[in-house]
């Protein structure tokens, strides 16, 4: 793929637009090569990962979603999971409800995810950005946690939300989480330069990172809301986190 930088309007992604395979070969490379930092970017590249600390994380961002969206699970319900990963917040949703179908693009991901053999989830290989294989209102939540930022464009997460409207029953939840558009994505040629730079002349460090398939969109919160067929509310999570969500 050519290297070249720009940060893209809201409606925009003509140049620079990674192919599905080129996404797949991303997150499947980095299931190889440090699956729980590409997950969860915490702490030092190098350093070895507290998984007691990265499990229990999934555990937080479980209770802080249903604190604010106001979501109580119960036995009966299904919940559609998009971009699992490794399967940090699968865990702490699958005791929960009664069945969760859990989607991610990378094979090798799946993979790990699979070794917590989670009797009511079935994972699943993404198909593009769609949830082709997931009948009508056949779900009571549908959600993605820090996975839309990593998407090559907008018509992307706009296809994603149809999908995820299709998917949910009527009074079902709709929840997922982007990172706020603010002054420093206007550095992000800056910040992507600095990061090929770096990988270009040292062995150490993600690899990657510079790449569409990572840094992915910024949406303004108008552009996000134009893209929903339901109305949603916007509400911070973290210091680096918004979550959107609302009642299909």
């Amino acid at each position: 793929m050519p290297l070249t930088f720009f940060v893209a309007s809201d409606n925009s992604c003509a140049v620079e637009m990674p192919s599905e395979q080129e996404i797949n070969a991303f997150w499947n490379k980095a299931a190889e090569d440090n699956p729980h930092w590409y997950v969860s970017s915490f702490g030092p590249y190098g350093a070895k990962r507290d998984l007691n600390e990265f499990w229990a994380s999934g555990q937080t961002i479980w209770s802080d979603i249903k604190r604010v969206t106001g979501y109580s699970p119960s036995a009966a319900d299904s919940v559609v999971e998009i971009g699992c990963g490794v399967g940090r917040l699968t865990r702490a949703i699958a005791p929960d409800v009664g069945r969760m179908i859990s989607l991610d693009i990378s094979e090798k991901m799946l993979d790990i995810a699979r070794q917590a053999n989670l009797q009511n989830v079935e994972f699943r290989k993404a198909e593009g950005f769609s949830l082709r294989s997931i009948p009508d209102e056949s779900g009571d939540l549908a959600i993605a946690y820090c996975v839309f930022q990593h998407l090559p464009s907008y018509s992307a997460l706009k296809s994603y939300l149809a999908e995820m409207h299709r998917v949910t029953r009527n009074g079902g939840l709709v929840a997922f989480t982007l990172e706020p558009r603010d002054w420093k994505t206007w550095l992000l040629p800056a910040l992507r330069a600095r990061a090929y730079l770096r990988e270009r002349f040292s062995t150490e460090g993600p690899k990657g990172v510079y790449r569409k398939e990572w840094v992915g969109i910024r949406p303004s919160t108008r552009a996000v809301i134009g893209a929903s067929p339901i109305p949603l509310q916007r509400q911070p999570l973290d210091a680096i986190r918004i979550l959107y969500f609302g009642r299909r």
